[in-house]
């Protein structure tokens, strides 16, 4: 029983040695797998000879045999070298930027960009051809005019010209909506029943509005896909069910899918135009037009013919001027408002971190425009990546709201989390990169791997204290004080001279000695 079981445990640890020789170049692997033969052979007939082969026994040889592995590695590949790389190469400006691209590229693989212009403009492929549609809604600085008041001035227009093929009125405005999972502040529309026929949608569930509802189906609505998902819970069975909207009963008949977005804002409940009576809110409730121009017609041109067919005189009542867009102009629209957002927390961000920006400078190489020049290419370099993967994190944090969000208007809250994602992540982004430039070599970029500490801080107004940190190469020396004094001690860099890289030697040379 014995020698069965030493066989057992000697066949196992040669095989372990065995396969970790694969390591080795074939020159060397015979030789390395006798010396290790030869030990586990000594080891495993010693146990044997004392009567210590025990199952603890058996278990310390075999996680010794497991060392082979590392033994054969570093057979393989020489240990100092190994070791120098791995100080080395971490430092050098090649695996900053690899460092950043890499994280660069593991953001994107979220898709953060198709996400972002989902959210803000999502109409170019939830449309039925969408380059023909126009929008028609007040301007600025237009007087507040009655919803009512504009359907019956829009129904003349496609009388009037051949530009206009069709057109729906419609009229938005903030509401409360109470359903089975309790209440909801959202935007509301009431619309023409022609107006998802025009943009062509079709609905996940149920129906969208038929002609024949305005008489007979007043108190129909029709559901956003968010709010289906925040009251229903995504419920297939929800047509036929009743939810309050402003206080009044309605019904839904239909839900529409996840990619359609309404061009005025993020509607949530859709009823329609004509449903009762209605009460005039001004300045609450607020009017537009959705065009379609025939196919044949160039948008741009029909644009122009149409503002000055809908702004002429008598056509609207006075003080009233409605601005016509294209889907194109809306999404522009929001691309503009989104990168004025982020530039204004880009820069608050930067006016934060200004005092850094003036350290850095002071203590920046002062070799000539080419040293500077390297040296701020590769700062704005690495900055510039960092920035970018904040930005994308942002929108990611935003794409994980609106998937998980329980609220029918995510896309706002989105929103907003987005722009406190990316001033967090600009605030990360630029402290890092300022303390890691801080710390580089101002001739090679290399981080500075010797540290020398100076005096103790109890002698900070009579001497020299802090640290200084060394270029493993010999090029220079950043002092860097306990306590900053313009008249005792600051930071500052210092080149050294050819002595020095003498005595710390070359890279090779280093890793010779090693």
């Amino acid at each position: 029983m014995e020698q069965h079981q030493l066989n057992r445990l000697l066949w196992w640890s040669n095989l372990i040695v065995r396969v970790a020789s694969w390591i080795l170049p074939p020159k060397i692997r015979l030789e390395w797998r006798r010396e290790w033969q030869s030990e586990i052979w000594h080891w495993c007939h010693f146990l044997v000879e004392s009567n210590r082969l025990t199952l603890g026994t058996e278990q310390e040889l075999i996680r010794h045999c497991w060392g082979a592995f590392a033994d054969a590695f570093w057979h393989r590949f020489d240990r100092a070298v190994v070791l120098r790389l791995l100080d080395e190469i971490p430092r050098s400006p090649r695996f900053c930027l690899l460092s950043c691209l890499a994280l660069l590229a593991l953001l994107l693989l979220g898709h953060p960009a198709a996400f972002f212009f989902d959210m803000i403009a999502p109409f170019s492929y939830s449309y039925a051809d969408p380059g023909h549609l126009l929008t028609a809604s007040l301007s600025e600085d237009a007087h507040w005019l009655q919803p009512e008041t504009l359907r019956n001035s829009a129904e003349r227009w496609p009388r009037q010209t051949q530009t206009i093929a069709s057109s729906a009125v419609f009229a938005w405005r903030p509401s409360v909506v109470s359903g089975p999972d309790g209440t909801e502040t959202i935007f509301s529309a009431r619309v023409a029943a022609g107006m998802f026929t025009l943009l062509g949608a079709r609905p996940s569930v149920g129906r969208v509005f038929q002609e024949s509802d305005s008489s007979q189906c007043q108190d129909c609505v029709l559901l956003s896909n968010m709010l289906w998902r925040s009251q229903f819970h995504r419920n297939p069975q929800v047509i036929g069910r009743s939810l309050f909207l402003d206080r009044r009963s309605v019904t839904v008949i239909g839900v529409l899918p996840p990619d359609f977005r309404f061009p005025a804002r993020d509607i949530s409940v859709y009823r329609l135009f004509d449903a009762g009576p209605h009460p005039n809110l001004p300045r609450f409730e607020w009017p537009g037009v959705l065009l379609r121009v025939p196919a044949r017609l160039e948008t741009r041109t029909a644009k122009r013919e149409l503002e000055d067919l809908i702004n002429r005189a008598g056509s609207l009542p006075p003080g009233t001027k409605l601005r016509l867009s294209s889907l194109n102009d809306l999404e522009n629209q929001a691309l503009k408002s989104w990168a004025a957002l982020f530039l204004l927390a880009l820069l608050s961000i930067l006016a934060i971190k200004l005092a850094q920006f003036l350290r850095l400078r002071k203590t920046g190489p002062r070799a000539g425009m080419r040293a500077d020049f390297h040296w701020y290419l590769f700062f704005a370099a690495k900055t510039g990546l960092l920035l970018l993967a904040a930005l994308i994190a942002s929108l990611e944090l935003s794409h994980l709201v609106v998937s998980r969000s329980s609220i029918s208007n995510a896309y706002p809250v989105a929103s907003v989390a987005a722009i406190w994602c990316f001033l967090f992540g600009t605030y990360l982004a630029l402290t890092w990169s300022i303390r890691d430039q801080f710390s580089r070599c101002r001739v090679c970029l290399r981080g500075l791997g010797l540290r020398v500490n100076l005096a103790s801080p109890g002698r900070i107004l009579i001497d020299l204290t802090g640290d200084e940190l060394v270029c493993d190469e010999g090029h220079g020396m950043l002092h860097i004080p306990v306590m900053e004094s313009g008249c005792v001690d600051s930071e500052r860099w210092t080149y050294l001279d050819e002595s020095w890289q003498v005595l710390l030697g070359h890279r090779e040379t280093r890793i010779q000695l090693s």
